[in-house]
């Protein structure tokens, strides 16, 4: 007779036997398997054995709530139902890459990484794949730590993170509570409470060069329902620009432009109010524009903006 393993198992020893365990009941055309043939393999005893499926009984499936429905009588352990049942996932080519890209631009730890590169099935477009920087930003939408951020707003805790403002040359660090991630136009905002200013705030995502989840959970903050634009003209500053003409107001999609107070003027050109927070970034738009965007008020903002211009030269 073989000998078992008689010490006990570690938590991470017993939810890996686990799925172990929900693997065979899966591939298993009966969906049944002999619990001393499992015992044996697992090098596990049958009282171990017994703890794997006391263990999966009490997990319920996240996509139906449901038990597991495991059945431990005769010798045999049977799985009822589809709770639990661990179906392969088969991608689409256009998917593969697209999982490929996630990979590549999130910062995802390496073991995560590595086994499901290993699960993909690689393709020309992977051997001739750019390095993509991951020190700011990463995915244009939701930046290189995505991953980490919405960890921490499904479990509650703290975050460190790195951010660079729009009129900051390198990222700063902030303490915040993660609430929510909202996506406006053409960019993906972290909606959080800023622990040292004790005020909500909202952080670009592909802003964040960094960000790491505390030992602490968040607190309680009276959150107010801002969207990124409603945002900006609840908290920032005010200005009226001049665009060349409706074409170019068009074209620009930031979050600050009040829209609905665009005043189309009889020589083409288009006068509208704005909301921003970072004068330097407005001054740098304006400036990469050409001529196609004047500051009209107010007055102290035209010298503000000629003082910037200067300092350039």
């Amino acid at each position: 007779m073989s000998s078992v393993n008689k010490r006990a198992l570690s938590s991470e020893d017993l939810l890996q036997t686990a799925l172990n365990l929900m693997e065979r009941l899966t591939t298993a055309s009966s969906a049944s398997v002999d619990a001393a043939s499992f015992a044996r393999d697992a090098s596990i005893s049958l009282e171990q054995t017994n703890e794997v499926v006391e263990l999966l009984q009490g997990v319920a499936d996240e996509r139906s709530g449901s038990h597991i429905a495991l059945d431990y009588q005769d010798g045999a352990i049977t799985l009822s139902g589809d709770a639990g049942r661990l179906d392969p996932v088969r991608l689409t080519p256009a998917e593969s890459l697209a999982l490929r890209r996630v990979l590549t631009t999130c910062n995802i730890g390496d073991d995560v990484r590595g086994r499901v590169e290993a699960a993909l099935c690689a393709g020309p477009e992977a051997d001739n794949e750019t390095t993509v920087d991951k020190t700011m930003g990463g995915d244009r939408l939701l930046g290189g730590f995505y991953p980490v951020i919405s960890e921490a707003i499904a479990i509650g805790a703290r975050l460190a993170i790195s951010y660079r403002a729009g009129d900051e040359c390198s990222p700063s660090a902030r303490l915040v509570d993660p609430k929510f991630i909202e996506v406006s136009g053409d960019a993906a905002y972290l909606v959080a409470w800023n622990v040292e200013k004790d005020a909500q705030r909202s952080y670009r995502l592909d802003r964040i060069a960094n960000a790491e989840i505390t030992d602490d959970s968040v607190e309680r903050h009276d959150f107010s329902p801002y969207s990124a634009a409603e945002s900006l003209r609840a908290h920032g500053a005010d200005a009226t620009l001049r665009f060349v003409n409706s074409g170019e107001l068009a074209s620009r999609d930031w979050e600050g432009i009040h829209r609905d107070t665009a005043d189309e003027q009889e020589d083409g050109s288009a006068l509208v109010h704005i909301s921003y927070t970072s004068a330097p970034w407005l001054f740098s738009q304006i400036a990469a524009a050409a001529g196609a965007i004047v500051i009209e008020e107010p007055e102290s903002l035209k010298n503000d903006f000629r003082t910037w211009a200067k300092s350039l030269l």
